[in-house]
């Protein structure tokens, strides 16, 4: 019993230490935040003003394993910067990626001092930034694209039952 309240205390430390890091040198903005299978996503990460060079990293957050978003759109196991020393007075960073697979994606742009590590929370200067995206499964996309075919059908429907009406009203 001990046991778990020093665990439980020591995570509540560490959840106030990070909320009270302040905000990192960077946006992340992602749009649609509710995508099909296959369809794209655009990542836009962009620069606040502030001085300074950083490596941004974005991390699949709550996972059980470490994944990270290579600059490639592909996730990998080990720490892979997504844009290594970005500059916090740049242009903004616009890529597209397609999420795999149907899920809620949480995303955690992590921003670093060049080469720290992204694994070791105490190397961390600035909260991360979360953001969701859902990937719906096929099955629950295919109810949409039936709505959009609803008014051809009742169209058709429509213009079934005239013909119908006409050849019995003409015979």
């Amino acid at each position: 019993m001990r046991r778990a309240l020093v665990l439980i205390a020591l995570l509540a430390l560490a959840v106030a230490a990070e909320a009270a890091l302040p905000a990192p040198p960077f946006t992340l903005d992602v749009a649609p935040t509710r995508v099909g299978p296959g369809q794209p996503v655009r990542l836009q990460i962009t620069p606040r003003g502030d001085a300074g060079e950083f490596d941004v990293y974005v991390m699949w957050e709550q996972s059980e394993e470490a994944a990270f978003l290579t600059p490639q759109g592909t996730w990998a196991p080990q720490p892979v910067a997504f844009r290594p020393r970005l500059s916090a007075r740049g242009a903004p960073v616009t890529v597209q990626w397609i999420p795999n697979p149907p899920a809620e994606i949480p995303l955690a742009l992590v921003v670093l001092r060049p080469g720290d590590d992204p694994m070791t929370r105490a190397a961390w200067s600035f909260r991360p930034v979360v953001t969701w995206v859902r990937v719906e499964s096929p099955a629950a996309a295919a109810p949409a694209a039936w709505s959009a075919l609803a008014p051809l059908a009742g169209a058709t429907l429509l213009a079934c039952a005239l013909v119908a009406l006409g050849g019995a009203f003409f015979r």
